[in-house]
C-alpha cells in the first residue's frame, strides 16, 4: 500500500515533526515500511518555459531552432517537434535530467547547441503514447518545476501489507494517519467524515431489499453529474498511490478509497432495469459483464448485487461494465456498503479478481462510515467539476449499527502481561489517545473499542497489552530471564528413539530425510487397504488432491520419488510422520499414528528382477542393521502379504511376537496409477510399537565375548521353485540348532537357462563360530553334510 505524506498531512501536522522520527515512530509502533521516495524526484529539473521564437534549422531539415524563456533566463533548443509554436507554455528537461534511461546534455545537434529538451506527456510519465510535445494552458506559472506544477512534489510511503493484514483501519490516509496523530501526540485537524451535506427529501423510487448477506447497504440517487476530467488535486493524488485516473465521477470512488478506506461504486442510472437493489448468492453458472472486460462462469454462492433480477456488481469486488459510468453519464446511483469478509474471499478465491476493494473488505470492515462516506462523496463531487448535482434521501439497511465491544481487565493482568510496571494514569492516557473510551474503578478499566477497530482486531484483554505495549515501545520493556526453577527434563522415550532412527539412516546408511504435507488425495487414502474404511474428510473445502487427512506416508514418498526418478539414479528417502484415522464415530477425535517410512527407488529396470532382488535384500538388511544399532538382535523376518506390495516380496519384521516392520516391493497397479518408471521398494515402521519394544529389550546386554578361534562358513546352493520363498530352508536349518551356528543369510540367486525356466539357484551362506576349539576338517565335513542331508530329507535338489 502506497501512502502520500502531503495527503497524511491534511489530517496531522506531520510537517511540524522530523520527518526521521515520524519514520521511526510508524516502524516501532505501527508496521513495517518496505520503501520511502520522493514521487517523480527526476523531474525536479524539468521546468516550464515560454517559447519566444521559432525558425528553420539550418543544416537539417526537420530540426527546429528556437529560442525559450522562464521568466529570467533564455535557452537555445533545438526540436524535432512539429506541434509547437511561438507563444506556446511547455516543460522543458534541463541538462542533467534523466528521462527513460538517458540523461539530457547540453550538447550540439548539427552545429547548433542545445540547452536541452522539450518533454512529451509520455516522457513525464503521463501517457504511455504521444504525439508531441505537451503544451500548457497559457496561464502557467514560469520557471516552475513540473513537479510543482502538476502537485508531484511528495514523499511516498510504501507499507508492507503483511503488517497490517489485521489492521483495517490503516488502509487509507484518513485512518493511518489517525493513528500517527495519537502515536506523535499531535492534533488530528480534520474529520473528512463530519460533512454537512444536506439530502433532498425524495428517494427517486430507489427501495433496497433487506438481506443477510451484507453488514450494511445503502443506495442514493445523484442528479446533474457532468463528466469530465478530474481536478489536479485528485489526479495527482491517485496517481501517486498508483491509481489511474479515469474521470472526475469514478475518480471520487477511488479517491474515496483512498482517504477513508470505505469502497463505494456508482452505477449509471439510465442503464438500470430497475429501482431495487439487493445483495444475493449467485446460482451456478451465471455469468455476466464485469468492468475489467470479462465475463467468468460463477459458482454457486457468489455474493452479488442486484438490480431487480439483473446481477449488476461482484459483490465488494467488481461492477458491472453494462451499468458503468461514462462520458454521457447524467444522473448515477451510489452505493456504500460493508459486506461480509468471508463472502468476499469467498468470491476472490474462486474469481481470481482481486481489486483494491475487495483487499479492504477481506479485513473486515465495520459498516459505521457507511451513511457518512455518501456526505464525503457529494461533497468531493462538487469540488470536483459537479457543482450543481441533487443529492437524494440514501435507502438501505444496518444491521450492526448499534454493535459495541467492551473489554474488562485490570492493571495488574497489564502489567504482568508486559512484564513492566505502568501506571493507571499512563495506561488510560495511551488507551483513549487511540480512541478507546475508559472506565475506571479502583484499578480496573471497562474499555470500549472504537468501531473503526471493532471487528476481528481490539476483542480480548491481551489485545490490549498490544496496543499500549507497542506505544511505549517495546525496546522500553526491560528483558528479563525467566523465573524458574531448574530440573531435570523429563525423558521422552519416543524422542530419543526417534532421533537415534533418523541419525542412523541419514549418517549410517545415506538416506534423505523429506517432509510432505498430511494431506491426500481420495485416491491416496485408499493405496492401504486397511485404513481405507477409517480415513478422514476435511470439513472445510480443500482441492481434491488434499481433501483427506492422510492414512499412509507411503503416497508422499512415491510423489516424491516420481519427481526424482529422472534427475537421479538412487533415491533412498525416509520420513518420520503421522497418519490420522477416523476410527470411532461422531464427535470422537480422530486417531493419530507415529510411523517412519523408506522408500528406495531400484536403479534398474523394472524387468531385471534378479537385480530388484538383489536391492530389496539390501534394503531389508538396512532394516536389520538398524534394529542391531537399537540393540534388539533378536527380530524374525517372515512373509506375510499386503495387497499394496507384490505377492512374492512382502514381509515382515516382528519383535516378542509383535509386528514393528512391514518391508516390500510396491505393486505394479500402484506404480502405474503413480506413473511411477522403476521398481520402488518401501518399508514403514510402527515407531508406538517400536519404543515399546525398545524400552523393554534395548538396555539388555548381548554382548558375546569374541571367540580366540577363527571364524568358518560353509556356502551351499540349492535349485528352488521360482515363486518359493527362500527363508523356508533357513528356518529349517534354525530348528537343527547346531551350536556354531552364527547366522545364515541368502548370499546370491541366479536365474538362467543352465537352472531352467521357473528355477532359481540360491546360495545359502553359513557363517560358524566355535568358543572352545578350533574347528577340523572332520567337523566342517560333519556339519556340511548334516546341511546337505538336511535340504534333501526336505525335497530340495542340489546344485
Amino acid at each position: 500500500m502506497k501512502l502520500s505524506v502531503d495527503w497524511l498531512n491534511d489530517f496531522t501536522p506531520l510537517s511540524q515533526i522530523p520527518f526521521e522520527t515520524v519514520l521511526e515512530k510508524i516502524n516501532t509502533s505501527i508496521c513495517e515500511i518496505d520503501d520511502v521516495e520522493e514521487f517523480k524526484a527526476h523531474l525536479s529539473s524539468v521546468i516550464t518555459v515560454k517559447i519566444k521564437s521559432l525558425e528553420k534549422h539550418p543544416n537539417a531539415e526537420k530540426l527546429q531552432t528556437t529560442i525559450a524563456t522562464d521568466g529570467t533566463k533564455e535557452y537555445q533548443i533545438v526540436t524535432a517537434a512539429t506541434n509547437v509554436s511561438a507563444g506556446d507554455i511547455v516543460p522543458l528537461a534541463l541538462p542533467g535530467t534523466k528521462l527513460e534511461g538517458k540523461e539530457i546534455l547540453d550538447s550540439e545537434l548539427r552545429g547548433v547547441r542545445s540547452q536541452g529538451m522539450y518533454c512529451s506527456e509520455k516522457e513525464l510519465g503521463m501517457a504511455l503514447e504521444s504525439s508531441g510535445v505537451l503544451i500548457l494552458p497559457k496561464d502557467t506559472t514560469l520557471g516552475i518545476s513540473v513537479r510543482k506544477l502538476f502537485l508531484w512534489e511528495d514523499t511516498i510511503l510504501t507499507i508492507d501489507n503483511k503488517s497490517i493484514t489485521h489492521r483495517p483501519d490503516l488502509w487509507n490516509h484518513f485512518g493511518f494517519a489517525r493513528e500517527l496523530a495519537s502515536q506523535l501526540q499531535i492534533p488530528l485537524n480534520t474529520f473528512p467524515l463530519e460533512s454537512n451535506t444536506k439530502w433532498e427529501s425524495d428517494n427517486q423510487g430507489l427501495t433496497v431489499e433487506k438481506s443477510d448477506h451484507a453488514h450494511a447497504y445503502y443506495v442514493c440517487a445523484i442528479q446533474n453529474v457532468n463528466i469530465t476530467n478530474s481536478i489536479p488535486k485528485i489526479k495527482s493524488r491517485l496517481e501517486k498511490c498508483g491509481i489511474r485516473s479515469i474521470n472526475n465521477v469514478v475518480d471520487v470512488s477511488n479517491y474515496l478509497l483512498l482517504e477513508l478506506g470505505q469502497p463505494t461504486h456508482f452505477f449509471d442510472r439510465s442503464k438500470l432495469k430497475s429501482t431495487i437493489f439487493t445483495v444475493s448468492k449467485s446460482k451456478e453458472g451465471q455469468s455476466f459483464a464485469l468492468l475489467d472486460d470479462t465475463s467468468p462462469t460463477l459458482p454457486k454462492g457468489i455474493a452479488l448485487i442486484q438490480n431487480g433480477e439483473t446481477p449488476v456488481a461482484l459483490a465488494g469486488v467488481m461492477g458491472g461494465k453494462d451499468s458503468a459510468v461514462t462520458d454521457s453519464t447524467k444522473d448515477i446511483v451510489m452505493e456504500s456498503a460493508v459486506f461480509k469478509r468471508e463472502d468476499v474471499r469467498f468470491t476472490i478465491r474462486k474469481t481470481n479478481i482481486r481489486t483494491e476493494s475487495a483487499v479492504r473488505y477481506e479485513k473486515g470492515l465495520d459498516s459505521y462510515t457507511c451513511l457518512p462516506v455518501i456526505k464525503r462523496a457529494v461533497q468531493l463531487l462538487i469540488e470536483n467539476g459537479n457543482p450543481n448535482v441533487k443529492v437524494f434521501e440514501p435507502q438501505g439497511f444496518n444491521d450492526t449499527e448499534t454493535k459495541s465491544v467492551t473489554i474488562n481487565t485490570n492493571l495488574s493482568f497489564l502489567r504482568n502481561k508486559l512484564g513492566k510496571k505502568i501506571s493507571l494514569n499512563e495506561v488510560t492516557d495511551i488507551l483513549q489517545r487511540l480512541g478507546f473510551i475508559v472506565t475506571v474503578k479502583d484499578e480496573s478499566l471497562s474499555v470500549v473499542v472504537p468501531k473503526y477497530r471493532q471487528n476481528y482486531d481490539v476483542t480480548i484483554p491481551e489485545d490490549l497489552v498490544e496496543e499500549i505495549g507497542r506505544t511505549i515501545g517495546y525496546a522500553s520493556i526491560r528483558t528479563e530471564a525467566l523465573s524458574m526453577a531448574v530440573e531435570t527434563p523429563i525423558r521422552n522415550p519416543l524422542r530419543e528413539l526417534e532421533r537415534r532412527v533418523k541419525q542412523f539412516l541419514s549418517l549410517e546408511v545415506g538416506f534423505n530425510e523429506v517432509y510432505n504435507y498430511s494431506f491426500a488425495s481420495s485416491a491416496d487414502a485408499k493405496l492401504e487397504v486397511a485404513y481405507t474404511e477409517t480415513s478422514l474428510k476435511i470439513a472445510n473445502e480443500m482441492p481434491e488432491e488434499h481433501a483427506f487427512l492422510r492414512t499412509s506416508l507411503y503416497p508422499g514418498l512415491i510423489k516424491q520419488a516420481k519427481l526424482n526418478q529422472d534427475r537421479f539414479d538412487s533415491v533412498n528417502l525416509f520420513e518420520l510422520g503421522r497418519t490420522y484415522h477416523k476410527e470411532g464415530k461422531g464427535t470422537e477425535l480422530a486417531e493419530e499414528k507415529r510411523w517412519l517410512s523408506i522408500l528406495s527407488l531400484s536403479k534398474h529396470k523394472p524387468t531385471e528382477l534378479s537385480l530388484v532382488e538383489g536391492e530389496f535384500l539390501q534394503v531389508r538388511e538396512t532394516i536389520s542393521e538398524l534394529f542391531l544399532f537399537l540393540n534388539l538382535p533378536k527380530f524374525e523376518w517372515s512373509k506375510q502379504l499386503r495387497n499394496h506390495f507384490h505377492p512374492n516380496a512382502s514381509l515382515v519384521l516382528t519383535y516378542d511376537g509383535k509386528e514393528i516392520v512391514e518391508l516390500g516391493i510396491l505393486h505394479t497397479r500402484f506404480a502405474d496409477i503413480y506413473d511411477l518408471k522403476r521398481r520402488v521398494i518401501l518399508s514403514k515402521i510402527n515407531m508406538e510399537v517400536l519404543v515399546e519394544v525398545w524400552e523393554t529389550y534395548a538396555r539388555n546386554s548381548h554382548f558375546i565375548p569374541p571367540s580366540h578361534f577363527p571364524q568358518g562358513q560353509l556356502d551351499l546352493s540349492l535349485l528352488l521353485n521360482d515363486s518359493e520363498p527362500t527363508e523356508s530352508f533357513v528356518n529349517l536349518v534354525k530348528e537343527l540348532r547346531i551350536p556354531e551356528l552364527e547366522s545364515v543369510y541368502v548370499q546370491t540367486i541366479f536365474r538362467g537357462e543352465s537352472v531352467g525356466d521357473g528355477k532359481k539357484s540360491v546360495t545359502y551362506r553359513f557363517r560358524l563360530m566355535s568358543y572352545d576349539k578350533t574347528f577340523t576338517q572332520e567337523r566342517f565335513k560333519e556339519l556340511s553334510d548334516n546341511l546337505v542331508e538336511t535340504a534333501k530329507t526336505n525335497g530340495y535338489s542340489l546344485r
